[in-house]
Order: C-alpha cells, then sequence, then structure tokens
C-alpha cells in the first residue's frame, strides 16, 4: 500500500478523533474513545474534504499533497490539547466485556466481534474487486470526482440549458448535487496517485466500520452492557441492504445514513449525560447532511426540530407544538406559504401541494402502495428481521419508553422519520420508487442507523435491572 493512501485513512483518523475526544468533556466514560475513533474519522474525513476542496480545485492530482499538512496540524493542536487535559483527570475504564461477566458472554461476545471483523473483511475485499458498479454510483455521483481528477483541475458543473448556450464548464442531470461526497473521492484518489476506483471505493467500508466503532463506544458509554452492545453492531453490519451499499460501493445514501446515526449517537450522549458539547457535536454532524446529498436538508430539519423541542420545558411544550400546528394549518387553508430550508432552499407548501427548487411539485395524493412497501420491508431479504424485530423490542421495553426521556425523545425522532417517509411514498409522486422496489430502500436505508440507536435507548441497563431482579 502507498504510504500517501495510508496516509489519506490515518490523517482523518487523527484529527477527526482528537477533535471529538475533545468535545467529550473533561470527566471520562466508558467507550470513549471507541466513540472518538470512530466519530473522528468520520469527522476528519469531511475536514480532510473540505480543505481539499478549497487548495486542490486548481490542481486535482495534488488534493492530497496540499490538504494533508493542514490536517497533520489540526491533529497535533488537538491530541496536544488532549494531552494537557488528560494530565488532571483519571483514566477511563475499558469499554470492552465487564470483568463481572460470565464466560459464556466473554465467549459470545468475542465470537460477535471475530464475526463481524470477518464481515468487514469481506466487504473491503469485494469492494475492492471492481471499479464503480451501480449505474446511480457512476452515472451521478462519480461523475464530478472523476472528471475533475482526469483533468487535473475541478471545472463547475452547470445546468444542461446554460450549458446549451455556450457557458463554461461541464453538464449532467446531477449538476446540482452536492459536492462533499465528490471531495471525499478526489482526497482518497489523489493520495492513491490517480483516479483508482476500487481503492476509492474502500472508503464506504470504512464510513460503515466508523459508525460501527462509534456506535459501540456511546451504547457501553450509555449503560448498554458489553454483549446486548455487540449484538446490536452485529444486526446493524450484518443487514444485506447496507452491505449491498459497502459491497457495491458508489451511492451517497451509506454517507447520510452514517452521517445521520452519528448525530443522533452524540444526542443520545446530551439526553443521558446532559454534556453539551455532545450536543453541539450532534448539530455539527447534523448540518454536514445536505453537503452530501439534497434530502439531507430534510433530515437535518427534522433533527433540530426534535432537537429544539427536547430543549423547551415540558410545561411548554403543548403549546408551542399546538401554536405551531395551528399556525402551518392557518398557512395551508388561506393559500400557502413558504419556508426556508438549509440545503433546499425556499419551500413552498399549498394544499395538496409542495414545490421544492429545481424538482417538480409535489402533488399529494394517496397512491396505493402498500402491498409494496410491506413486501420490502417484511418479505424481501432486504433487513432480514429488523421490521419484525423492532415492534416487538418497543412492547418489551415499553416501561423503560415510559419511563427515560432519551428512549422518548429517540423514540420521536425515529417516529418523525418515519412518518416523513410514509407521506413521501403513499402521498407523492415518489410511490412510484416504493412500487419499483428501487429508491424506498434507499431512503429507508438513511433512518437505519438512527432506529438501533433508539434500541439501544431501550436496552439501556436492561441486563442489570434483570439481575436485580432475581
Amino acid at each position: 500500500m502507498a504510504p500517501d493512501y495510508l496516509l489519506a485513512w490515518l490523517l482523518p483518523l487523527a484529527a477527526g478523533a482528537g477533535a471529538v475526544r475533545l468535545a467529550q468533556g473533561r470527566a471520562p466514560w466508558q467507550g470513549a474513545t471507541s466513540a472518538a475513533l470512530g466519530t473522528g474519522w468520520i469527522v476528519g474525513v469531511f475536514v480532510a474534504a473540505t480543505i481539499a476542496g478549497l487548495t486542490g480545485r486548481e490542481a486535482t492530482r495534488d488534493a492530497f499533497p496540499g490538504a494533508w499538512p493542514w490536517l497533520a496540524g489540526i491533529a497535533v493542536v488537538a491530541w496536544a490539547f488532549v494531552a494537557w487535559r488528560a494530565r488532571t483527570v483519571p483514566r477511563a475504564r475499558g469499554a470492552d466485556i465487564s470483568a463481572a461477566a460470565s464466560s459464556s458472554v466473554r465467549i459470545a461476545w468475542w465470537l460477535l466481534l471475530a464475526l463481524v471483523m470477518l464481515r468487514f473483511g469481506l466487504l473491503a475485499w469485494e469492494a475492492s474487486l471492481r471499479p464503480v458498479f451501480p449505474w446511480d454510483a457512476w452515472s451521478a455521483w462519480a461523475v464530478k470526482p472523476k472528471t475533475w481528477m482526469l483533468l487535473g483541475h475541478a471545472e463547475p458543473f452547470i445546468d444542461f440549458a446554460a450549458w446549451l448556450d455556450g457557458a463554461p464548464g461541464h453538464t449532467t442531470a446531477t449538476w446540482n448535487y452536492p459536492e462533499l461526497l465528490a471531495w471525499i473521492e478526489v482526497w482518497f484518489a489523489s493520495a492513491a496517485g490517480g483516479w483508482n476506483e476500487p481503492l476509492v471505493d474502500l472508503a464506504w467500508c470504512g464510513a460503515l466500520a466508523a459508525f460501527a466503532l462509534a456506535a459501540y463506544g456511546y451504547w457501553r458509554g450509555s449503560g448498554v452492557r458489553a454483549l446486548p452492545a455487540m449484538v446490536l453492531v452485529y444486526a446493524l453490519v450484518s443487514l444485506p441492504l447496507l452491505d449491498a451499499h459497502v459491497a457495491l460501493a458508489g451511492y451517497a445514501d451509506l454517507w447520510i445514513a452514517v452521517t445521520l446515526g452519528l448525530a443522533a449517537l452524540a444526542w443520545s450522549r446530551w439526553l443521558v449525560q446532559r454534556e453539551q458539547a455532545q450536543w453541539w457535536l450532534a448539530l455539527v454532524l447534523a448540518a454536514c447532511l445536505p453537503a452530501i446529498k439534497l434530502e439531507g436538508a430534510v433530515w437535518l430539519a427534522l433533527f433540530a426540530v426534535v432537537m429544539v423541542l427536547e430543549r423547551i420545558p415540558l410545561r411548554w411544550r403543548l403549546t408551542i407544538v399546538g401554536a405551531l400546528a395551528f399556525a402551518f394549518v392557518g398557512g395551508i387553508a388561506t393559500g400557502g406559504f413558504s419556508m426556508p430550508v438549509p440545503g433546499l432552499g425556499w419551500v413552498g407548501l399549498a394544499w395538496g401541494r409542495i414545490a421544492i427548487p429545481g424538482m417538480p411539485p409535489f402533488e399529494l395524493r394517496w397512491h396505493a402502495v402498500g402491498e409494496a412497501t410491506l413486501a420490502s420491508l417484511f418479505a424481501l431479504p432486504n433487513w432480514h428481521l429488523l421490521w419484525y424485530a423492532l415492534p416487538a423490542l418497543v412492547l418489551w421495553r415499553r416501561r423503560a419508553l415510559r419511563d427515560d426521556p432519551a428512549a422518548r425523545m429517540l423514540g420521536l425522532l425515529v417516529l418523525v422519520q418515519l412518518l416523513v417517509l410514509f407521506v413521501l411514498f403513499f402521498f407523492t409522486m415518489a410511490a412510484a420508487w416504493a412500487q419499483d422496489y428501487t429508491s424506498a430502500n434507499r431512503l429507508v436505508l438513511q433512518i437505519v442507523p438512527c432506529v438501533f440507536v433508539f434500541a439501544a435507548a431501550l436496552l439501556r441497563g436492561a441486563g442489570r435491572q434483570a439481575s436485580a431482579s432475581r
């Protein structure tokens, strides 16, 4: 492996993990190192791509050489502050199996860890076997970075009409797509010495592995026991559709899912421990969503609304929600209104109609796609038993859902996300995506990590309560 390509993986890890470690506060907690490494790699890659986009536009092949000193500087400064702060802070406990765990629990934990590592090895091997393969990956998401790398510089992409009029630049059907993912690909391609798609595709495996590492750390830190936490990690990384997005790399949906899931993990830490830095980390991660894909703006808006709602005192929530609902219905009834959505612009809302800039209007009417949707979730080999297990888990842990504010807020987040998907599939032209089994599952995939964060919140302290009752 070329040294530059190896550094392209390690430098984001060093810089991002240092920054996230600072956001974890002074008091150590179980799983903090795992959470910092996993979250930090994603944060570091985003920072690396941003710096590459600023310094490498004139010479994309030099994007890595121009950006890595900045990343190294961030890593040195961040870890210097971490080391300075650690002088007065006690060491954290280990984040793996408790010393009190039985031998059978230890064996099961190590077996699951081996299976997780084996799966990532197979996924990385599969991703490295071929160039970008899925149609939407090479026709949409790989167009910009491949063009920039082959040209040697970044030229603008413009709409088709402007291109026909002779405006400088290139055109494609996806000319207005966000460019953060494109610069992530340029970062790895530049480090690899050229446009090498198998080496670029390995970043998708890194994204899922980073989330798995972060999730385990956050779940252990929130009170989930070691074996249930590892079971959740294995259940997540073994989902067929998620694995397909890693092995057949190139889509942006996995990056949306991972980033939204990391935001939910950081927010869950705030909900349990009230660490202010984690609340801001969650907001920063969520703010990256529109830079990855257009629908990231919708997930950002929903996430921000639930985050703000949680900060409102309980006695005021019903009043504020009622006032907003009254204003919303009133605005619709009087002819509609527009509201700004980051990443999308001014979105128009009227009775039976949603207008998003740059897209055909969404006409709201009922579409009978229930059979296809249920088959996709419950019958086809996409999700194993996830959508069977989730209602069963909620029913089993209904007392925790009732008594734990963190579980309730995370449940509200997932419920709002599911309701938006329900409206999208059953009331808009996106019903065609569910009917022909295409993009519908990709949108569901984007919220699956949040579903697992909610599941972990329900399992928090489950084993301890059972042990105490015996």
